[in-house]
């Protein structure tokens, strides 16, 4: 049913490293290969990625404004190139206030009351989400977590039938248990590891105060004596301002043990150099990280807010904090850090439940979608 169709996607901003770029250029791939054209209506966007998998690039221009301004333009602009009956479907990742599936990868009111403890104060984005999701213009939305869906349900009255969970993926032949196997002593000696030292990671595309990276410093900190020695960490992500978190990281006490590295295209890496993954989020509506982690067979430690987290089960189950408070992740990085055995094992069963969860998967759910949208507009 899709061969000849032509998709849009609206996406205000789909360059970078993010796990939103990640996954509209799986889509560009996917939909290429089942003959579908798919076009890319975006404001920054790295068209080059995009065009060597077959994908149109649509580019619209930019505006000094910020805030909602600057969202509601670029929606206004989005919605009126792909209105009357120029494409067949119309996809919106949240930047559009007109489309036929929406996936929304965001929560923001529930991640800032999450971080801060109190009601979103009205941001840009909040605004926009707060239009579209009440003026109710799409058929399906697309949820990156049951958690998520449970929220936007709950928060924004949406019905049950129009809302449906398809997991984000990961690249299957990029992280394995068997490529970290092969590359781990490689990769330990491009990061200056010795062999005998103990690994911690926290992997992240951007935003340190929701991905809870001052937790992170905080319970490494409580935890530092108690880890076998030697130990290192790293936080690897965009953040504009490191100097704050240095900060952090001297107060703890263990600025000498902790790195901070810039998001990098083979992020694989660190996962193949580590021995134990911490994703401290306060809210995560997905987190490919996690889902990345545990594909190479990681051991994890997350919070139960945290979306990827509803794919563990076993041993994989260990790491997972109810609760998120220093105390409580200082002794769980205790726990892990110092039991080889239970690390193996969860990873073992982290890699087992990430297995089935591919890009493949996730796209031929969308494709899926898309299917059954364009069935009920040809009836």
């Amino acid at each position: 049913m899709l061969k000849n169709k032509r998709i849009a996607i609206v996406c205000r901003i789909a360059d970078g490293l993010s796990g939103l770029s990640k996954m509209l250029l799986e889509y560009a791939a996917f939909f290429r290969d089942a003959g579908a054209r798919l076009e890319v209506v975006a404001q920054r966007v790295d068209s080059e990625a995009f065009e060597r998998r077959g994908a149109v690039v649509r580019r619209l221009p930019g505006w000094p404004w910020g805030g909602y301004l600057r969202r509601r333009l670029f929606a206004g602009m989005a919605d009126w190139l792909c209105g009357g009956e120029r494409y067949d479907l119309v996809h919106g990742h949240g930047d559009c206030l007109s489309q036929d599936v929406l996936s929304l990868h965001n929560c923001v009111h529930a991640a800032h009351e999450a971080i801060l403890g109190r009601p979103h104060p009205g941001s840009g984005a909040a605004r926009l989400h707060e239009r579209l999701l009440a003026g109710g213009r799409f058929k399906l939305l697309i949820a990156n977590s049951e958690m998520m869906k449970r929220e936007l349900i709950s928060r924004f009255g949406l019905p049950e039938d129009k809302t449906m969970v398809i997991y984000p993926g990961y690249e299957r032949e990029r992280f394995s248990p068997e490529r970290r196997l092969a590359m781990r002593a490689a990769c330990r000696r491009e990061l200056g590891l010795s062999e005998d030292e103990l690994f911690i990671t926290l992997v992240t595309s951007g935003d340190f105060e929701k991905r809870g990276v001052p937790l992170f410093l905080q319970a490494l900190g409580r935890a530092a004596s108690a880890l076998p020695k030697p130990w290192r960490a790293a936080v690897v992500g965009k953040e504009s301002k490191i100097g704050p978190y240095l900060s952090k990281a001297r107060a703890a006490g263990i600025c000498d043990r902790v790195s901070f590295y810039p998001p990098v295209p083979e992020v694989e890496r660190y996962y193949f150099a580590a021995d134990l993954h911490v994703h401290p989020a306060h809210y995560e509506e997905f987190g490919i990280t996690v889902l990345e982690a545990m594909a190479c067979g990681l051991a994890v430690i997350s919070h139960a807010r945290v979306g990827a987290c509803e794919l563990m089960s076993g041993a994989a189950r260990q790491g997972l904090l109810e609760t998120l408070d220093a105390e409580s992740l200082a002794g769980r990085i205790i726990e892990l850090a110092g039991a080889p055995l239970a690390r193996e094992r969860a990873g073992q069963a982290a890699a087992q439940a990430a297995r089935v969860h591919d890009w493949r998967r996730h796209c031929e759910g969308i494709a899926a979608v898309y299917e059954r949208v364009l069935g009920a507009k040809n009836r």
